[in-house]
């Protein structure tokens, strides 16, 4: 009776470990030169709250001169940024100077200036409707390129115009806890 139980057990997880490996990476990967928004919003009342919204990957390779495509795959219907600092201005909390600095420079010029979607180089772009060209990093107190994903945007796409061997290290100012890095080949 224990083997046939061990086996038992042993049976359902391994069929467990497959099926968690069929749902979790079937479409769930992103393609080359894609970075994904991913994840939701888990509010228990009385009991907790966890967003556990993120960039996938946390870590990718592209080569200078490449397009990346942004695609908004959560399941929340929030704003977000993708912003980019030195490593060391990566905020380790809800506390940031960068991510200040980052809501500072997508804000109207004047008091009826348009909203500023795309900073190149730490000032708007030149052209809002243009892929963003990602070759600056920010500091604590300046900003680098950084590009506002507005409510229900699902993608957008910008150009890795940094030398290769740069690492890129990128922050969302609305969700500091999101974060990632592109290595350029």
């Amino acid at each position: 009776m224990t083997s046939r139980f061990t086996v038992g057990v042993a049976a359902t997880v391994a069929l467990g470990v497959a099926a968690a490996g069929v749902t979790t990476t079937a479409g769930a990967a992103p393609r080359k030169n894609e970075i994904l928004i991913k994840g939701e919003l888990v509010w228990r009342a009385g009991k907790s709250v966890r967003d556990n919204q993120r960039f996938v990957p946390h870590n990718a390779k592209v080569r200078s001169g490449a397009t990346v495509t942004l695609r908004n795959k959560s399941k929340e219907m929030d704003p977000h940024t993708i912003s980019f600092v030195g490593k060391a201005f990566l905020p380790t909390s809800f506390e940031s100077e960068a991510a200040g600095a980052v809501f500072g420079a997508h804000q109207p010029q004047g008091e009826e200036g348009p909203f500023i979607a795309k900073v190149d180089d730490g000032v708007p772009a030149v052209d809002q409707n243009a892929p963003l060209a990602v070759n600056t990093l920010g500091t604590g107190t300046t900003v680098g390129d950084s590009e506002f994903i507005a409510p229900g945007q699902k993608r957008t796409t910008f150009a890795v115009t940094a030398a290769a061997g740069s690492r890129l290290f990128y922050f969302c100012a609305i969700h500091p806890w999101m974060q990632g890095k592109i290595t350029v080949n």
